[in-house]
């Protein structure tokens, strides 16, 4: 049929029932005059594209086309097929229609709306309830009337009113119906309180497609999965999962929303998330092997008796320590309990080296946010007698070695976030800042003095012995040390951009990532790095392979942009400037 193109009201929701079908249709007329809808379904004959036309009443033109036979179907033969589909899974899209624009649809499907039975609504959706959104109350009050018709007397007439127990049935019905309906019973009969949400016996599984459609059945098995694993768990009782599945590149993107209930401990609950979590990731791998699509989990999201909690929430609130690291309490950390230990040395450690460079810290509180990789955030109030930016450098420079040394010994990425150093005047009376500094840079500028003359006078004393021969040794060794401070910041730089290379390798899309070789050279204090990347072409799928179209020169420029900007970000991090200076991508 031909419809028109606007925004519709509700897309790619999966019903399972006539009456949720019904309640889509009811949603759209309360808000319009006409609305049509899309229905995508299937069965064990085939696939099914379904359009109807309606108002609010009855069914106004019906259209089916059988996907595999490419065959139309116009007016009862497609809502024959419609009734049949609605005992299985289906994806609908509805769209809302003024009374001009619904009009101009009937013109513009003059020969389906011809060939189209006028079905009212209550009758196609099989339920009571249909041809409600106008007039409810009068389908339900009215039934009795033709058996009354033909003798009917004053008292008759009367009794209905005068019984109470014919109401609450009445209520019961227009409870099904949309809220005009329930108003109108509510004239006479008293509406009760809403009545709590029901869990379903049986777990809900809803599906909603966006940029393409997947076997149902992947995402069957994925949540008979994900309904295993919850049975293990104490306590807990899921009775909803919603996919989200965006199919786009021949990968799928997912979010998966876990709901459920648990009567356990908050312990229990916080057990029952992380677990939850791990196997929305565990099982993932189902969807590749029964869809034959790569999917990619985008976001999860878990609701335990109507609370939500994110992996990230979850992180930040796991056995995280805060205390005092010294004695006198100068020195506060805030870290995970299983690594507080190492941290704790590291904040003595640090103040301690900051404080023998002449900067004496009052307060220092250090805040390492993280679990799997740390981030370093310190809040000091010190005196010192630099500048601000002499200061900070200070403090950055002794964190961030300290940090690589900890790195290293715990295996763990750690990085240096934030630094706010705060200058407090010293504790000093009858005194000020002023003098000491002068007498601080006077002392300074003699002692330099000092220093150029003995270089100067050791110089001539050279030359005039004839031992001009030790220049070169003397260069000779100052590159040496050069080259060894270089070494020891090259080596954790080069380990790190390993490991991080690999871990962004895995997650190039239509590819999988198998090994990965990587020589370096140091030249000019630059790092020139040589990397050879091996991918398997994941081409299965489809009538000519999901990633038919994507060309080899598409991803391998991917692994090129993913290789180069780690190095940019790992070179930032370390003080290193790192090249990419050959590169071979390989794609079997």
């Amino acid at each position: 049929m031909k419809l028109p193109t606007k925004q519709p009201l509700k897309e790619n929701i999966v019903v399972t029932s006539p009456e949720e079908l019904q309640n889509l249709v009811r949603e759209a007329l309360s808000q319009s005059s006409g609305a049509f809808m899309k229905i995508f379904g299937r069965d064990s004959k085939g696939k099914y594209y379904v359009t109807v036309l309606f108002d609010r009443s009855k069914v106004l033109a019906a259209e089916c086309l059988l996907v595999d036979e490419k065959k139309d179907l116009v007016g009862s033969e497609a809502l024959s097929v419609l009734k049949s589909l609605m005992k299985n899974p289906m994806v609908v899209d509805i769209y809302t229609l003024d009374e001009l624009e619904t009009k101009l649809s009937i013109a513009d499907n003059v020969d389906v709306y011809a060939q189209t039975e006028k079905v009212s609504l209550s009758e196609l959706f099989g339920v009571e309830v249909g041809e409600s959104i106008p007039v409810p109350e009068t389908v339900i009050e009215e039934k009795p009337a033709p058996q009354m018709a033909p003798t009917p007397t004053p008292v008759k007439e009367e009794e209905p009113p005068e019984k109470p127990e014919p109401k609450p049935p009445a209520v019961e019905k227009a409870r099904k119906t949309p809220e005009i309906a329930e108003k109108k019973v509510e004239e006479k009969v008293e509406k009760p309180a809403p009545a709590p949400r029901k869990i379903p016996k049986e777990p809900e599984v809803v599906v909603n497609f966006t940029g393409g459609e997947l076997p149902e059945k992947a995402f069957k098995i994925y949540a008979e999965a994900l309904l295993k694993e919850a049975k293990r768990i104490k306590n807990l009782k899921i009775y909803r999962i919603e996919f989200d599945s965006n199919l786009s590149e021949g990968v799928a993107y997912l979010n998966v929303k876990l709901y459920g209930t648990s009567d356990g401990s908050s312990r229990d609950i916080e057990i029952a998330e992380k677990r939850l979590l791990h196997a929305v990731s565990k099982h993932a791998p189902i969807i590749l092997r029964e869809a034959e699509v790569k999917p990619i989990v985008r976001d999860v999201a878990v609701v335990i008796n109507g609370e939500e909690v994110k992996p990230q929430e979850i992180v930040e609130k796991e056995k995280k320590k805060t205390g005092k690291v010294t004695k006198d309490g100068r020195i506060t950390l805030s870290v995970l309990e299983e690594v507080w230990p190492y941290f704790s040395a590291y904040a003595r450690t640090v103040v301690s080296e900051i404080e023998r460079s002449g900067i004496k810290v009052d307060k220092a509180y250090f805040d390492v946010k993280g679990r799997r990789e740390f981030e370093i955030n310190l809040y000091a109030a010190v005196e010192s007698t630099l500048s601000k930016d002499e200061l900070l450098a200070a403090v950055k420079t002794t964190l961030s070695r300290h940090a690589r040394e900890l790195s290293r010994s715990i295996g763990r990425y750690i990085s240096v976030h934030t630094v706010e150093v705060e200058e407090v005047s010293p504790k000093v009376s009858g005194a000020t800042v002023t003098p000491t500094k002068a007498v601080s840079s006077a002392k300074a500028a003699e002692i330099l003095a000092k220093k150029d003359e003995l270089e100067k006078e050791v110089e001539r004393l050279l030359k005039e012995a004839g031992i001009d021969e030790l220049a070169p040794l003397t260069e000779e060794k100052r590159k040496e040390a050069e080259e060894t401070a270089l070494k020891s910041k090259i080596e954790p730089a080069l380990e790190m951009l390993k490991t991080r290379i690999h871990s962004e390798l895995k997650l190039i899309p239509r590819v999988t990532f198998k090994w990965l070789k990587m020589n370096h050279e140091i030249k000019n204090n630059r790092i020139y790095i040589d990397v050879e990347a091996s991918f398997i072409k994941e081409s299965t799928g489809g009538l000519f392979g999901s990633f038919s179209g994507v060309p080899d020169e598409r991803i391998k420029q991917d692994v090129a942009e993913t290789i180069q900007r780690v190095a940019r970000e790992v070179g930032r991090e370390y003080g290193l400037v790192i090249n990419v200076r050959k590169l071979k991508v390989i794609l079997r």
